[in-house]
């Protein structure tokens, strides 16, 4: 009885939690200001009335803009809202129960991640690191000893498969082209979806890298050969989707 009530409270809350992450990516890594901050103008310090925190629909009715001070509000925030909701959307028609609160919150987290890659070019340890040691419980939970031994494999095939690919591209290249971050988000995929998972997570990580290239680059962004780009958001896509599509498809079939 409590999966539809579950279903629907997770779908609901998706954008006001996504409105949370994106507020808190922002502040990231003052953590202070994450517990205890209010919501505000982050220029002129204006505190937003329950009106103006409406995910997504505030956005377009103030026009992105401040209604105090007309600073521009993080393009992002609004994206953030969306992905949010997704996430769950997605959670519901993989799982029942439990499996889809704890997907929704790994898929949350990595929105988290992504959206603090996007604006730092770093992914935290808290979201990388943080999330080896739930997937590698539920991986327990699910398959015993065997699914943990299988899930901690992937945990280290993943780090390490990326791990390699930036020393072996700093040797040649003299530059870093790939942060450990990325390594360590694999590694928290690994742990979540599995070995079989993992080229799976990559190629999806980077068809979508080059979809917001390309959609930064219609939208006037200029690239180069040597504009850094940040692969954790398209990583965490891939990861998320790697660890749901599997159980989506079974649904599905089923």
């Amino acid at each position: 009885m409590i999966g539809p009530f579950l279903d629907v409270f997770l779908i609901a809350a998706g954008p006001f939690i996504g409105s949370f992450i994106t507020a808190s990516s922002r502040a990231w890594p003052d953590w202070r200001q994450i517990a205890l901050g209010r919501s505000a103008c982050s220029e002129c310090g204006h505190r937003l009335r329950p009106w103006e925190l409406i995910p997504v629909v505030s956005f377009f009715l103030q026009k992105g803009k401040c209604r105090k001070c007309g600073a521009p509000i993080w393009p992002l925030h609004p994206v953030g809202e969306i992905v949010a909701l997704i996430i769950p959307l997605i959670a519901v028609l993989a799982f029942d129960g439990g499996w889809t609160l704890a997907a929704s919150l790994f898929g949350w987290v990595l929105l988290f991640g992504a959206l603090v890659d996007l604006r730092t070019f770093l992914l935290p340890d808290v979201v990388t690191l943080g999330l080896v040691p739930p997937g590698l419980a539920l991986a327990f939970l699910s398959g015993g000893p065997g699914g943990f031994l299988e899930h901690l494999l992937a945990a280290l095939l993943g780090f390490a498969t990326l791990a390699g690919i930036a020393w072996l591209y700093r040797r040649l290249r003299g530059r870093e082209g790939l942060g450990m971050g990325d390594a360590k988000l694999l590694a928290a995929g690994g742990a979540w979806a599995g070995p079989f998972a993992l080229a799976w997570s990559v190629a999806i990580g980077a068809g979508v890298t080059l979809f917001i290239v390309s959609i930064a680059q219609l939208l006037g962004s200029k690239t180069e050969a040597e504009t850094p780009v940040p692969l954790g958001p398209g990583l965490a896509a891939g990861c998320y989707l790697a660890y749901c599509l599997p159980s989506l498809v079974q649904t599905t079939a089923g």
